[in-house]
């Protein structure tokens, strides 16, 4: 027991999760230099990054949970010390802003005339989008890292402690749980779970990804991201810390120190598998599959065959963000603040822009814009 809080305590230490990248159990280079960031490069530009418009919030986003939401007009973003603030996506304009006396895990997720926010206390809490009036309050025994995700009669939360659980979207109270068999080890984070045809996809810390049944919670089948590998507890990490991803009639998911796995809905299974390391989604665009890693480089395959294309090494060690398709191009934040526009035919850098000071953490697109937000809640509206 004293071995495992130790081991927890060690990686609860590490600013994020991005830098265990830096221990370099899974990487095989040993001659790379795995401590300094890739210097940026010049290249041709074709595509111009301008700025829509900029809002600061100023609490912490280290570990950037808090993606903002879009319901009925509206962008929802939540930060750490507990504003709840609703703004125009075009413009930026403020229409409220509702302030809870507690600190916030995640962000907001919406739908169906409610919001729901959680803390870092394990409470989920479920708001009325015109009224921003508390309808119900429920603990769920961990803290949740991740936006819920929202259909119309149930709420889908994960939490720090390996168990996915549905509640009430009208009275909180809960309708069913599966808790996952927790590594002695994990990385701090956690991916959202997906709801799809009547079923709820998540990935786990043990580096599984498992299907359920929505209103019932029935358990439908599961399978293995990777296998463990190693000889230690460190080298044993396996952790899902990210959304999977669906094309067709497959799902993909990664994993820490695993795999890119697809797995077909139709045989419950994993059907391929290539090696990859990273705590992001995988990105699907111009048929291509992309997955950035933990250490900076860029994978890519062919979403028609799997059969791998370029390999970017570009950005190496600039603790990037998750990637978004946005105007047929990836968009990617780094440490610097720093947005690349990625093609995904080539991995070629075809825009850049310096758009915050401190790293950008998350990037997620609506309409006509896509958005950055960085460490410090600093919030960028972004146009090509």
């Amino acid at each position: 027991m004293q071995n495992k809080f130790i081991l927890f305590l060690f990686v609860g230490i590490l600013s994020s999760c991005s830098s265990l990248s830096s221990l370099n159990f899974w990487s095989d280079d040993s001659e790379e230099d795995i401590t300094t960031p890739a210097e940026l490069v010049a290249f041709q530009e074709t595509v111009s990054v301008n700025v829509a418009w900029k809002k600061s919030f100023k609490a912490s986003n280290d570990l950037g949970s808090f993606k903002p939401a879009f319901y009925a007009g509206q962008m929802l973003v939540a930060d750490s010390d507990g504003d709840i603030i609703s703004l125009d996506p075009k413009t930026g304009t403020v229409n409220w802003t509702k302030t809870l006396e507690r600190n916030l895990a995640a962000g907001v997720a919406s739908g169906f005339g409610k919001f729901i926010v959680s803390d870092t206390e394990g409470n989920v809490l479920g708001l009325d989008l015109d009224s921003q009036e508390i309808l119900w309050e429920t603990n769920i025994g961990g803290e949740v890292l991740a936006n819920a995700v929202v259909d119309a009669s149930l709420v889908v939360v994960k939490n720090s402690v390996g168990e996915l659980t549905a509640l009430d979207s009208s009275t909180g109270e809960q309708a069913w749980t599966f808790r996952s068999q927790l590594p002695a080890l994990t990385v701090r984070g956690t991916g959202e779970p997906v709801i799809k045809d009547g079923m709820v996809f998540s990935t786990f810390d043990n580096g599984r990804l498992g299907a359920f049944q929505l209103n019932t919670g029935f358990f439908l089948w599961d399978g293995p991201i990777s296998f463990v590998e190693g000889s230690s507890e460190l080298e044993n990490l396996l952790d899902a810390d990210s959304s999977p991803v669906f094309a067709n009639q497959l799902v993909f998911a990664t994993n820490y120190q695993g795999n890119l796995t697809a797995f077909d809905m139709a045989q419950k299974r994993p059907v391929w598998n290539s090696k990859a390391s990273s705590f992001h989604s995988p990105v699907i665009g111009q048929g291509m599959i992309m997955v950035i890693q933990d250490d900076g480089s860029i994978l890519s395959f062919s979403s028609s065959n799997l059969a791998p294309s370029w390999v970017s090494k570009e950005y190496k060690i600039r603790d990037l963000s998750n990637g978004a398709i946005f105007e047929n191009y990836m968009l990617v934040g780094d440490l610097e603040g720093y947005l690349h526009v990625i093609n995904p035919m080539t991995g070629k850098t075809v825009g850049r822009k310096k758009v915050s000071g401190n790293p950008i953490k998350s990037i997620v697109t609506f309409g006509g814009l896509a958005y950055t937000l960085d460490q410090d809640s600093n919030l960028v509206a972004i146009s090509l």
